[in-house]
C-alpha cells in the first residue's frame, strides 16, 4: 500500500481519506448520471421533442378521431417503458460493466484537500485538480461526483469523506463550479 507524503498533511488539508469504489456505488452514480444526461444537453432535447410530438400525436387523435388510436396508444405505453427499462437495466448494467471492466475504479484510492484544490491518490499516480478546474459537480446519497468534463467524473463514496462532504462541497461552490 503506498502512503501520502508528510508534506500534503499540512494546516486546512482536509484528508486524506481512504476509499474503495464499489460496484453499487458506481450503478448509483451511473444512475444519477445519465438521469442528468437525460434532462440536458442534446439528449434532452432530443426527449423533450419526443415527448412534444407524443402530445401532438395525442391531440391530433382526439381532434380526427374523438379517440386514441392503436398507434398513439401504443407510443403512449412504449416511451415510459423504455424510459423504465433504461433506468432499471440498461444504466445498472452499464455501472456493472464499468466497474468490472476499469482494474483503476477498484483500486483503494485517497482523496485529499485544501484551499486550492483536489488531490486524488493511488498505487498508479496522482492527480491534483483545482477547485476552478472542475467542470461541475453532483451528489447522490452514498457519493460525491467531481466532474472533470461533461462525461468523465471522479466518484468518491461519502461514508469515507469522515462528514467532511459538506466541506468539499462548499469549496466546490466557492471557487463557481455549478452543480450538474
Amino acid at each position: 500500500m503506498f502512503t501520502l507524503p508528510d508534506y500534503r498533511r499540512g494546516m486546512g488539508t482536509h484528508g486524506p481519506f481512504l476509499y474503495r469504489v464499489d460496484e453499487n456505488l458506481v450503478v448509483e452514480a451511473m444512475r444519477r448520471h445519465m438521469i442528468r444526461r437525460m434532462t440536458s444537453g442534446l439528449i434532452g432535447k432530443l426527449i423533450v421533442a419526443v415527448l412534444v410530438l407524443l402530445v401532438l400525436l395525442i391531440v391530433l387523435d382526439l381532434v380526427a378521431y374523438g379517440r386514441l388510436s392503436g398507434i398513439a396508444l401504443v407510443f403512449v405505453m412504449a416511451v415510459p417503458a423504455i424510459l423504465a427499462i433504461n433506468h432499471i437495466w440498461l444504466v445498472p448494467n452499464l455501472g456493472r460493466r464499468q466497474h468490472r471492466q476499469s482494474a483503476a475504479l477498484r483500486l483503494p484510492s485517497h482523496i485529499a484537500w485544501d484551499a486550492e484544490g483536489v488531490l486524488f491518490t493511488s498505487e498508479r499516480g496522482e492527480a491534483r485538480v483545482p477547485f476552478a478546474d472542475f467542470y461541475r459537480w453532483d451528489e447522490t446519497p452514498g457519493t460525491v461526483l467531481l466532474y472533470q468534463t461533461e462525461m468523465f467524473f471522479n466518484l468518491v463514496p461519502k461514508a469515507a469523506l469522515e462528514g467532511e462532504a459538506p466541506d468539499l462541497i462548499a469549496r466546490l461552490q466557492a471557487a463557481g463550479v455549478k452543480r450538474n
